[in-house]
């Protein structure tokens, strides 16, 4: 009897194939090819319509005289056993990429033709199996090593860029993979290119800050995150530099207007934080006004000895009461001007103004003029007594005078009369 099996093509060729052949090399090279010729037939006997049936349950298998029937359900499960086998032979050379390695005759002297044939037909998609298997994880080690590789080229990009130490040419590193030094050196000029940009970036934003107030960023900036933050800073820079300079200039026309004293009058186009600052300065310039209107006071209460009211306010109460408290609160100028009068009056002595008066030009005047008064004070003091001493001189001097003549005349006297006695008794 013959056996009715849509593996028969296959099974011819293996015999045809161990009739001619008995070493273990040319067996090899055969069996490849009979097997890539009968898993062709075999899928085309599969695909017959009328031997469709040949690979189902009812599928009827003949044997030769003498053995037995195999059902079909015996004949499938060592199909599916040696399919099994084979593949996963197959899946072992196929990954270390060594055909036949797992193969030897004692596998196929003891099997039939047809289960040969149904383990090399799994024994050569399982080869393929692996050898697909071991490239897809070679591209997966190498795709992560050059991943790798470029994350750090990347990161040291970086930090040679903000340490001003750029290399031109960045160095290979031997113990790493070569797709891995192949990504650093993409990684590294990325990184490099990346930071130049950026540079740019935020000078790009620095404009659009000071022409708009809308961020706007260009495709070129917003494909990066460094760029892209670059731009950001840029533009948010020129703008805070631009508002900055609205709210000095808004607080200064506030501020002058509070120090003229007129009525708070925001101007109704400014936005709320600006009208804040223009308030802030206003509120800044009118107690400035009051704080130097009350140092005038204090220091007219140097040049004048009682309080009188300046007519510049007397048309403003409150500047004038202002005026009058700073005035009032000068408890010092009684004690400079008695202190400089004495300075002045005194011999041999400069002026000495206070250190905290020096930079009070009121004060200054107030010293200058009171030591200018000592010094008159003193010279005439000094004239007084040297006219005095004078006057007593004269008199001393004319009272000794007279007291001389006295006594000389005296003496005269008593020398006649000694001359006349003798003349007298001479004779």
């Amino acid at each position: 009897m013959v056996i009715k099996s849509p593996l028969n093509p296959i099974i011819i060729g293996i015999r045809a194939y161990k009739k001619g052949n008995k070493k273990v090399r040319k067996m090899r090279k055969k069996i490849f090819f009979w097997v890539i010729v009968g898993f062709f037939a075999f899928i085309f006997q599969f695909i017959s319509p009328q031997n469709s049936q040949a690979v189902t349950d009812e599928s009827e298998i003949s044997t030769p005289e003498g053995t037995s029937t195999l059902s079909s359900e015996d004949l499938k499960g060592i199909f599916n056993r040696l399919y099994e086998q084979g593949v996963q032979l197959g899946e072992e050379d196929g990954y270390n990429e060594k055909r036949y390695q797992s193969l030897s005759d004692n596998q196929f002297s003891n099997h039939t033709s047809e289960e040969t044939e149904w383990l090399m037909l799994g024994y050569t998609i399982g080869y393929e199996n692996g050898k697909r298997k071991k490239q897809e994880e070679t591209l997966t080690v190498d795709a992560n090593e050059k991943s790798s590789g470029e994350q750090d080229g990347y990161k040291k990009g970086l930090e040679d860029y903000k340490n001003a130490t750029i290399a031109y040419s960045p160095p290979q590193t031997p113990a790493k993979s070569k797709k891995w030094n192949e990504g650093f050196l993409i990684g590294y000029t990325k990184a490099i290119e990346i930071m130049n940009l950026s540079v740019k970036a935020k000078k790009d934003g620095q404009i659009q800050g000071r022409e708009q107030e809308t961020l706007n960023i260009p495709a070129l900036y917003d494909a990066d995150e460094i760029t892209r933050k670059a731009y950001e800073e840029g533009f948010q820079n020129s703008q805070q530099e631009q508002m900055k300079k609205e709210k000095k200039q808004y607080e200064q026309e506030g501020y002058k207007q509070g120090y003229a004293f007129q009525n708070l009058s925001v101007p109704t186009d400014l936005s709320p934080e600006l009208a804040t600052f223009y308030e802030k300065g206003f509120t800044k310039g009118n107690k400035q006004r009051h704080k130097d209107v009350e140092q005038e006071g204090f220091n007219a209460a140097f040049t004048y000895i009682t309080y009188h009211s300046p007519s510049a306010y007397r048309t403003n109460t409150r500047l004038l009461e202002s005026y009058k408290e700073g005035f009032q609160s000068n408890k010092v100028a009684k004690q400079l001007r008695k202190d400089a009068y004495e300075e002045g009056w005194k011999l041999g002595r400069t002026p000495n103004i206070p250190s905290k008066f020096k930079h009070n030009k009121s004060a200054i005047q107030m010293y200058e003029k009171y030591y200018e008064l000592g010094q008159k004070k003193l010279k005439q003091t000094v004239m007084e007594i040297s006219l005095g001493i004078l006057i007593i001189v004269g008199v001393v001097g004319t009272y000794i005078t007279i007291t001389r003549r006295k006594t000389k005349g005296n003496l005269v006297s008593d020398d006649n009369q000694e001359e006349l006695a003798l003349y007298e008794k001479l004779s």
